[in-house]
């Protein structure tokens, strides 16, 4: 039996019986179901999948290789659920500082320039790598978590930038990250109606979405 990876660049999700792609080189989903389904669902089962010929599909379009050395392990991605939202707007009240404002600024314009110029592959490597170089220091404390995204949120309408969660997203991780703050970026998807969408947690706290919200998605990625 062939052994099959994901490339670098490839994340994958279990949504009921198909399965979701996300392709960062493309910037493309790709639902898979029927027997090309049930042939991933054989191989992370560990089981002899009866549909080589869709994998080798899967493979051509560069969503699987076989080349161990050059991918990992076929999983699903997996992340804590977030329960509980981050900001109660009526209660955290906040006054942005001096320096707030033109962190803010930094940030928005940092985050609209990497999605004008670069591509998403290496804005979400940039995001990791800077992660993983800080990843020696503890949870982010949460009650200062919840004080600057609600400074942030408070300042949102002085960037002309539409309220998209990709960008909302990108520029509260610049803006945390400069309180050395690195909480976790969450790519999700649901199928019926299809949708992909984003949003900034920790553990069980979602900062910038509503958790009625990121309960109808299944996340695909976790940066």
């Amino acid at each position: 039996m062939d052994e099959y990876f994901l490339p670098p660049h490839v994340h994958c999700c279990r949504r009921g019986t198909a399965f979701v792609f996300l392709d960062l080189k493309q910037d493309d989903y790709s639902m898979v179901a029927g027997p090309a389904a049930a042939a991933l669902s054989a191989l992370i089962d560990a089981k002899a999948p009866s549909h080589t010929h869709e994998l080798r599909e899967l493979e051509q379009a560069g969503l699987l290789t076989r080349d161990s050395t050059a991918g990992r392990r076929l999983v699903t991605t997996e992340t804590d659920v977030a329960l509980e939202p981050l900001l109660d707007l009526d209660t955290t009240a906040v006054s942005a500082r001096p320096w707030d404002y033109w962190n803010f600024l930094l940030a928005c314009t940092t985050a609209k320039a990497r999605l004008r110029w670069q591509r998403i592959e290496n804005t979400v490597g940039a995001v990791a790598k800077r992660k993983a170089r800080h990843s020696n220091h503890q949870t982010p404390d949460v009650e200062r978590a919840r004080q600057l995204t609600a400074v942030f949120q408070q300042l949102r309408s002085l960037f002309p930038a539409n309220r998209l969660c990709l960008f909302d997203s990108l520029a509260l991780l610049e803006f945390l990250a400069r309180y050395d703050i690195y909480p976790t970026w969450v790519f999700a998807v649901r199928l019926e109606p299809w949708g992909a969408h984003c949003w900034i947690q920790e553990g069980p706290f979602a900062f910038n979405e509503d958790v009625e919200q990121t309960a109808s998605y299944t996340p695909i990625m976790a940066v």
